[in-house]
């Protein structure tokens, strides 16, 4: 027998009068049990679950969610506003608002926020001293879409995710991967998790894991080079010296880290495009799976550009071309990068055996030294 979710008591505050009545007919027909109170309309005599506030654009924008929340300080709050920019995101951390939702509204994202709120169950703990790259790391797991809001001695500033990895994000003038090292840096601040999309414009195209290891420190290029066994590097170094391939690049979690392009390319425009296609990779294996292969390619007018993965998928290693169009070496280049994944593949078998030969001969010495100080006991 399957529950029935208790029908939802629904405050709904909005600047205009039709505005209050359009969204309250769309939730009744989302959820025709839901009852709706109007904001300032005696809502004090009934027990409230969710409050919905519709605000305007201009220097107006805030006010009424600010109405709400003082005359409602524990009720979870949904702010709807036509566009979530700097001023919007920072308008709904400071009501704390659980979601936000862009209008006009769409009925399945207004659908998500009702059920939501109905599976929620509610408890007062609350935890401080959580690193923000964790949290981060737990958004990105549980593929969560939302708002990061962060504010500290007097700065604020948000990181966008979308199925938990990050689109965009903005601190004091800082947009993108620049604003998310910042934010990565700033300490004893107050974390602020808003749900629901916020249409940004993306500034990230890397993934979260690339962006984290990126701010373990200034050494994490030269890290993710020490894991990476030497011939590879090898044989990628070599393979940017065959004719008619312009570039060869090593990546990793999207990062390019290694590599080398022909002088006509530009070094910067060439990791930006690799990485660019690394998460597109990443995206659609994500969808398919096993099904989405080892490689993507992308062919722009006279280039063909590869990026094929090097080992165990966990790793997350790379290896990224760009080759001339329609020459001898596009024939062989499969064959050639297959080589360079079992080259990987072996050296990381031969490590692994060295490890356990290590391990076993540490076990033997500490049975061996255990075994003699029984014996000057016995």
């Amino acid at each position: 027998m399957s529950l029935t979710p208790t029908p939802l008591t629904l405050l709904i505050a909005a600047h205009d009068a039709s505005q209050s009545a359009a969204l309250a007919e769309m939730v009744q027909n989302l959820r025709p049990g839901v009852h709706i109170v109007q904001f300032g309309e005696g809502e004090s005599a009934s027990p409230l679950d969710l409050a919905m506030v519709v605000e305007s654009p201009g220097p107006e924008l805030g006010e009424l969610s600010k109405r709400v929340r003082a005359q409602h300080p524990e009720l979870s709050l949904v702010v709807i506003a036509p566009r979530f920019d700097e001023r919007g995101i920072d308008v709904a951390a400071g009501v704390e608002a659980t979601a936000i939702i862009p209008s006009p509204c769409e009925s399945g994202t207004l659908l998500r926020v009702l059920k939501a709120q109905e599976r929620k169950v509610s408890f007062a703990g609350r935890c401080e001293g959580v690193e923000t790259s964790e949290l981060l790391r737990l958004h990105a797991i549980a593929g969560s879409n939302g708002i990061l809001h962060l504010a500290a001695e007097g700065r604020s500033g948000a990181i966008h995710l979308e199925d938990g990895q990050p689109i965009h994000a903005h601190c004091e003038g800082h947009l993108g991967v620049d604003a998310v090292r910042e934010l990565l840096r700033w300490r004893g601040g107050k974390a602020t998790w808003i749900a629901g999309r916020s249409a940004a414009a993306r500034t990230i195209v890397g993934r979260i894991q690339g962006l984290l290891e990126h701010d373990l420190g200034e050494s994490r290029g030269a890290l993710d080079i020490e894991q990476a066994p030497r011939d590879v590097l090898e044989k990628i170094e070599r393979l940017a010296q065959t004719t008619d391939i312009l570039a060869a690049y090593l990546l990793r979690n999207t990062e390019v880290i290694a590599g080398r392009n022909d002088s006509s390319l530009d070094d910067a425009v060439v990791g930006r495009v690799l990485t660019r296609l690394s998460q597109v990779f990443h995206d659609m294996e994500v969808q398919q799976g096993d099904g989405a292969g080892t490689e993507i390619q992308a062919t722009v007018g006279e280039h063909r550009l590869v990026v094929d993965r090097l080992g165990p998928s966990r790793l997350g290693f790379q290896v990224g071309v760009v080759v001339r169009q329609a020459t001898p070496v596009c024939k062989s280049l499969r064959r050639l990068l297959r080589q360079i994944d079992r080259s990987f593949r072996r050296s990381l078998a031969s490590a692994a055996r060295n490890q356990a030969s290590a391990d076993a001969g540490s076990g033997q010495a500490a049975r061996s030294s255990e075994a003699a100080g029984l014996h000057r006991v016995a």
